[in-house]
């Protein structure tokens, strides 16, 4: 494809991610916020000039992903989710998500919280790929063989490190906006949306991704990715964009 293109990392994650699965045919010029230092929506659309935006939000980067396009407006000419992470409000998906304790503590108790979050960051910054590993303990579908793969654990370990491990304050603040209300923002997408999910993900379960497009006003379209997971359901996205 061509065009602008901006992309927004999963979280914990980093600009990193991008390079592990965009095709180089997406690579070049692309703008990646690395949103580790905790940028608001309004520092992150201010990075965008122009028109002809493709959007493209990864997992917690969707929400992130839709609230920049409520400010470009028609300058965002596509968005495009991955795994998307949608408004907690929209079902009961809590006790389906593989990060749901997280989530839930962040919205009960968010002191507690915190302190959690920066106990990780440490262990993020010294013993990465072992956090790595963690995270993706309950993996499935396609997701499973990645645990396995010691070249994607080591890369993503990288990520882990150079963003967690190195500020948490960026998690910290978009897990705490992730799990308020954010539902009316939705309100203000206009442009077409493009959702990809696979039927296996344990991280946000399909039945967020269907409920998210339900809510979205404009042009919208749900790409169920048989098999896939969290991690695979973005390789095959992003194949996909970049096109033959």
């Amino acid at each position: 494809m061509t065009g602008r293109i901006a992309y927004f990392h999963g979280m914990p994650g980093g600009p990193g991610e991008w390079s592990q699965f965009a095709p180089p045919a997406l690579r070049e010029g692309a703008v990646v916020p690395d949103r580790n230092e905790g940028q608001t929506v309004e520092q992150l659309a201010g990075l965008l000039h122009g028109d002809g935006w493709t959007l493209i939000g990864f997992s917690l980067g969707a929400p992130i992903a839709l609230q920049v396009a409520a400010r470009l407006g028609d300058r965002a000419a596509h968005i495009h989710l991955v795994s998307p992470a949608g408004p907690l409000q929209l079902g009961d998906f809590l006790p389906h998500m593989a990060g749901g304790a997280l989530f839930r503590l962040a919205a009960q108790r968010p002191a507690l919280f915190r302190a959690l979050v920066h106990a990780e960051s440490l262990v993020a910054r010294i013993a990465p790929a072992w956090l790595m590993r963690r995270l993706m303990a309950g993996a499935a579908g396609a997701d499973a063989a990645l645990v396995r793969d010691k070249a994607f654990i080591v890369a993503m370990a990288g990520v882990l490190r150079n963003g967690l491990g190195r500020n948490a304050h960026g998690f910290i603040a978009e897990v705490l906006r992730y799990v308020s209300d954010w539902r009316e923002s939705l309100a203000a997408i206009g442009s077409p949306t493009t959702i990809w999910q696979g039927d296996a993900d344990t991280w946000t379960p399909p039945a967020m991704a269907t409920a998210l497009k339900a809510s979205l006003p404009g042009e919208s379209r749900l790409v169920t990715v048989p098999g896939a997971s969290h991690y695979s359901a973005l390789a095959h996205a992003l194949k996909a964009i970049a096109g033959p």
